[in-house]
């Protein structure tokens, strides 16, 4: 079972973010969790959008319209998701949703955890270096494509490339 990328930023904001952590650097995090997923899980992490292979690097869309208006600045609350009750009759309502991990998920949170001792202390610029390395996806991805904007990351090549890393460190 999949989440959201919002629901994955969610909870390494709910966990570790108490003095807030900026929007490339959750950016990053999601993108490493739903990559590091598929080294150990034939499925997706991040199961409602794709990541895209954005000029300066992967990035979910969702997440860079919520936060994009901090900047660099720290994110502080959690994101949320308009949600219809109905659409066809008299009872239309919105509602406002917190997208979250299911606390028992375990292998899920254990996953994300570990991301977090891993990468947790870097900053997002540094977690850029990590992202944008020769041959991993955003890469990959950029080269092929050229100029065009903001082109999906397959996550056929995300999984082929943290197996790899996998595989390599295991030989």
């Amino acid at each position: 079972m999949g989440y959201s990328a919002k629901a994955v930023a969610n909870y390494f904001l709910a966990r570790y973010g108490k003095e807030g952590i900026t929007p490339l650097k959750i950016q990053k995090l999601v993108y490493l969790a739903h990559g590091w997923n598929f080294a150990f899980s034939d499925e997706l992490l991040v199961d409602d959008e794709y990541a895209e292979a954005w000029q300066y690097g992967p990035v979910f869309p969702s997440l860079y319209h919520e936060f994009k208006h901090l900047g660099r600045k720290p994110i502080i609350w959690l994101a949320t998701e308009l949600k219809l009750e109905s659409l066809f009759d008299d009872d239309s309502d919105v509602a406002v949703e917190t997208p979250r991990i299911s606390g028992s998920d375990k292998p899920i949170c254990e996953l994300l955890d570990k991301i977090w001792e891993v990468y947790g202390s870097a900053t997002g610029l540094q977690l850029s270096e990590v992202t944008h390395r020769p041959d991993a996806p955003w890469d990959i991805t950029r080269k092929r494509v050229g100029s065009k904007r903001n082109e999906n990351i397959d996550n056929l090549v995300i999984k082929e490339y943290y197996r790899k890393i996998v595989k390599e460190r295991n030989s």
